[in-house]
Parts: C-alpha cells; sequence; structure tokens
C-alpha cells in the first residue's frame, strides 16, 4: 500500500514515509493536549495534499469543527457529521447526523455511528480521504464493539484510499494495563499525544506507541499548523560574542533589556520556520551573571555557546562545554563575525574545543538556519529532555 504523510516530517521519516493507506491509527491524546487542535491542524495539512474529509464530531457541536477546519471554497470536499446534536435533544441541518441519542441507548449510537460514517466515507469513494472520528471517549471499555466499528470502516478505508484517524483522550491508559493492550491490538497505528509538566513548562510531544519505532518529536499548534517545538534554548557565551544580536536576528519578535548596549537582564525571541518553532533565551556574558545560566539551566532542552571568532576565549568557553555536559544538554559553538578577516574559521575553533561549532555572521544572519537545524537534531536526538 502506499503511504499518507502526516504533518511532521520527523514522524514521517520515523515510519518509512507515513502511515499506510487503508489503515486505522489511534490518537492517543493527554489531558494536557488539546486534541482536537491536532485534529485540526492534522485535516488542514491533509486538506492541502489535495485530500477530502469526513469529520465525525460526537463531542462538541458541528460548528467547532467548522470554524476550524479550512474553507478554501471547496465545500464538496469536505463532511461534517453531526454525532453531538441527538444527544442534547437539538435540531441540525447537516448533511449526515446521529438520530440515536448516546444517553437513550449506547449501543443503537455506536452502530448508527457506524453506518454514518461508512456512508459518508463511501460518498467520497472517488477521491483520497481523511476520516476523523473526534473522540472514542463515549466508547470506553466497549473494545469489542469498537473493535467491530473499527474493522467495518477499515474495510470502508481500503476501497476509498481513506486513512481512519481515531482521537481518544488519555483516561490512564498505562503500558501495563490490559486496556492498553486492547488498543494496540485494535489498531494499526497507536500514536501517543503526551503532555508532560517540566519546570512549569507543559512538554507536548508526540511518541510512537505501534510500531515499535524510538522516535519522539515535541510539537506545537500555530496558525501556521503543526510545527515541532522547542519551549526552551540558551543562548550564551563569553562577554561582548554578539548574543543578543544572534537572538535577534534570528527571532521573529525579540526583547532585550540593556544598558549603553550591554545586556543586563535576559534577552528573549521567538523563531518559527521551517517547521520548527522555538523560544531563544539569552544571558548576558560577564560571570556575575552565571546565576541566570543555573537558572534556566534547569529547563533548558539545548544550547547556543556564541563566540568572538576573533577571540573566542577559550577558557571560559571550555568551562560552560562541563557545565552542559554535566547536565546532559545538547549544545553547539556558533561562530559569529565569521565575516572578519582576523577571525578564527569554526575547523580551528572545533580542533580547539572539541565542541561542535558552525560558522555565522550574527548580525547578516549567515548561517542561522543551518545552526538552528542542526541544534534541533541534536535535541531530538537526546532522551533528556523528555525523561519525567
Amino acid at each position: 500500500m502506499s503511504k499518507v504523510e502526516l504533518p511532521l516530517e520527523r514522524l514521517n521519516e520515523a515510519l518509512d514515509g507515513g502511515v499506510e493507506d487503508g489503515s486505522n491509527v489511534l490518537m492517543l491524546a493527554d489531558l494536557a493536549v488539546d486534541k482536537s487542535r491536532f485534529a485540526s491542524a492534522l485535516v488542514n495539512f491533509r486538506l492541502d495534499q489535495g485530500d477530502n474529509l469526513v469529520y465525525f464530531i460526537n463531542n462538541k457541536m458541528p460548528e467547532y469543527a467548522a470554524e476550524r477546519i479550512k474553507d478554501d471554497g471547496n465545500e464538496e470536499s469536505t463532511a461534517i457529521v453531526d454525532g453531538f446534536s441527538s444527544t442534547l435533544g437539538k435540531d441540525t441541518d447537516a448533511d449526515y447526523r446521529l438520530e440515536t441519542s448516546l444517553k437513550d441507548d449506547r449501543e443503537e449510537f455506536m452502530e448508527e455511528t457506524k453506518e454514518t460514517a461508512k456512508q459518508a466515507m463511501r460518498d467520497m469513494e472517488d477521491f483520497g480521504s481523511t476520516f476523523v472520528l473526534d473522540s472514542l471517549d463515549s466508547f470506553v471499555g466497549q473494545w469489542d464493539a469498537v473493535e467491530e466499528m473499527a474493522q467495518e470502516l477499515k474495510g470502508v478505508a481500503e476501497s476509498t484510499n481513506t486513512v481512519n484517524y481515531f482521537f481518544l483522550p488519555n483516561l490512564g491508559f498505562e503500558e501495563e494495563d490490559g486496556d492498553f493492550d486492547r488498543l494496540t491490538e485494535i489498531f494499526d497505528y497507536v500514536v501517543h499525544l503526551k503532555g508532560l509538566e517540566r519546570s512549569g513548562i507543559v512538554l507536548k510531544f508526540v511518541d510512537i506507541r505501534k510500531p515499535d519505532v524510538d522516535t519522539k518529536v515535541p510539537f506545537d499548534v500555530t496558525p501556521r499548523g503543526l510545527v515541532m517545538y522547542v519551549p526552551k534554548i540558551l543562548v550564551t557565551g563569553p562577554y561582548d560574542s554578539g548574543k543578543s544580536t544572534t537572538v535577534q536576528t534570528m527571532s521573529e519578535d525579540a526583547v532585550s533589556v540593556d544598558r549603553l548596549g550591554t545586556t543586563v537582564a535576559l534577552d528573549h525571541g521567538q523563531v518559527e520556520r521551517k517547521g520548527v518553532k522555538a523560544e531563544l533565551f539569552g544571558t548576558p556574558g560577564q560571570k556575575r551573571f552565571d546565576w541566570a545560566l543555573d537558572f534556566l539551566g534547569r529547563s533548558i532542552f539545548g544550547c547556543f555557546i556564541v563566540v568572538d571568532s576573533r577571540d573566542p576565549n577559550f577558557e571560559r568557553v571550555k568551562q560552560m562545554k562541563e557545565d552542559l555536559t554535566e547536565e546532559e544538554l545538547p549544545y553547539l559553538i556558533l561562530a559569529n563575525f565569521q565575516n572578519k578577516d582576523d577571525a578564527m574559521s569554526p575547523e580551528e575553533i572545533q580542533d580547539e574545543t572539541g565542541m561542535e561549532t558552525v560558522g555565522i555572521d550574527a548580525k547578516h544572519g549567515d548561517n542561522l538556519d543551518e545552526a538552528l537545524e542542526r541544534l534541533m537534531e541534536k535535541i531530538l536526538d537526546t532522551h533528556s529532555w523528555y525523561y519525567a
């Protein structure tokens, strides 16, 4: 079967191109993750790829989903199934809707869910499609019925070039639980959308549980869609090496506090491009501000060490290396002022420090995108950031 891409390229790489056409994919979402926002980002990405969409919403009014789905004038390619109004006893003008109330007859509600979804999917049979069932929480514990529904929908998916995505809030499922084992039996893919609190930050990341691949991707949902997201990258280095300029040039928005041109507080900036979003925090370079490095170091995920290539201050850099290594944090040297004739080359600085080095010109932005990509790879390959 052909593969269908997911919004995060890192996931596609881990899955050898994406999920298989005609498959059932479970998205198990921790309560710290807004699964509806993730679902909207997923379907909008697939709509951009030319898919048609069947969106079955059964825990909110259908307008909630409609407001979050891109409207490019192709209404015929999108069908929203109203599985909620009947339970509230409300009228609906949706083309696809349930008549049975969940409160009155759960078994009949599940049967009608299955048959209505199959009909909506068949109506899209001339096109490759995405099917989303917004929430399986109404069916928790009814695993035999869920398996029957999933298998029947899979049969339709295989004949209509559709991928079925089922979203389920994580109501305490753990690996050692029988319920979790049952879920992995029912679905072709199990993708855990985790929410991990770390030093006051809720880090959201994707953990693929079936198949068993060792890939964990931090994410955020932005107006641009789903992106890899790192909530704190430190930008540090010796005094007057160009840290503030690095933060300001790399960022779309940046603020800093300085006195007579010298940073005396923290720089902060945000960068979002090429599917990556990161928060940057720059510390002052003077040694008396080492407390700031210690404070931020408890919750950072990676670090840029900016040096002046004309005078790298190797003693200070090597001390920073020891501190970062002790914290098991990935780092990268940014050799600034590469546009100057008396600058040491990145290779020379790397040989002296034993640290991976990228040559940059912070003022004009040379090689900053490459530096961000390389540090992101180091962060994603490091396990310490997602340990509880």
